[in-house]
């Protein structure tokens, strides 16, 4: 089940203006560069945060599915794209496609566009699991307090009724009752408590949290918060390398780096392309370099 748990490092405790600008960039600069080696940078600086985070087991499953369908965006580029000038299998022709023509070319462009999936898919399993959503959703409440409510009722309600969907079909086991024997008229007839008993505590919840709410008086006055996210040095130093990456990805796509030509031949890298690059992964590896100084050095830890 996706769910936040928050762990003892500084990249859980950041605020999150900080974290939501620091996922922000990164998925900007994923989007703008179509560059291997820029991608390829940014895939090292947001894995290397994850690890940092301690969330290197909930990013696991997320590498698993990103390489098989890039496995398979790289296949498909590679037989139905025949451009490219450096030829390594001529196959058969075949009806529908033709003739077979796989290029060099062809295959490393899929593994560019996948590069690029796999970044975007490790930014959200980032947010997922190191940034805490019921900070962020404070974050915006005051731009739509009624919207920012829906959305964490909607959030919310998933890993709940998964949570008492396990409660309950436990009880329903002590009681005797097979749930996962017998025909499979009987299972589903077994299971009917099971449901009846969700719809009751999923109303009984509601019920519970609008009498909640009435109590603490939402939407009689002006909305007050009972505790404040700070901004710490530690958020302002992330958010400094942030900008700066943004601003160094910007500079060198007027530069004409953030594109690569594939076709019909592999273009060669330039100097200044991986010079941008190193500076940019360096930047948002900031997180990461200041999470382990954070564990290791008691007193960096208690300046940021």
């Amino acid at each position: 089940m996706l769910a936040y748990r928050e762990k003892e490092n500084l990249i859980h405790k950041l605020h999150p203006l900080a974290a939501v600008a620091y996922i922000t960039v990164i998925i900007l600069l994923a989007l703008l560069f179509s560059h291997p080696v820029y991608l390829l940078g940014l895939l090292l600086a947001v894995g290397t945060v994850i690890i940092a985070s301690g969330n290197y087991r909930e990013w696991k499953p997320y590498l698993l599915i990103s390489l098989g369908l890039i496995t398979v965006i790289m296949l498909v580029n590679a037989v139905f794209v025949q451009a490219g000038s450096t030829v390594l299998f001529n196959g058969p022709r075949v009806p529908v496609l033709g003739k077979i023509r796989i290029t060099l070319e062809a295959i490393c462009y899929g593994i560019g566009m996948g590069i690029r999936l796999l970044v975007i898919t490790s930014v959200f399993c980032f947010y997922t699991y190191a940034v805490h959503p019921d900070k962020v959703l404070k974050l915006f409440s005051r731009f739509g307090n009624k919207s920012v409510l829906a959305v964490t009722l909607s959030t919310r309600l998933f890993p709940l009724m998964i949570r008492d969907v396990r409660r309950i079909t436990e009880v329903q086991r002590c009681r005797g009752v097979k749930l996962d024997t017998g025909s499979r008229w009987q299972r589903v007839k077994n299971r009917l408590p099971v449901i009846n008993v969700l719809l009751l505590s999923s109303l009984e919840r509601s019920w519970q949290m609008a009498e909640s709410m009435q109590a603490r008086g939402y939407g009689s006055g002006k909305r007050t918060c009972y505790t404040r996210d700070l901004l710490r040095p530690g958020d302002y130093l992330i958010l400094f390398a942030a900008v700066l990456s943004l601003i160094t990805g910007i500079w060198a796509a007027r530069q004409g780096w953030s594109a690569y030509t594939y076709y019909p031949r592999l273009e060669s890298f330039k100097l200044g392309e991986l010079k941008m690059a190193m500076i940019i992964m360096l930047a948002l590896t900031v997180p990461a370099m200041l999470g382990w100084g954070w564990k290791k050095w008691p007193l960096l830890k208690s300046r940021i």
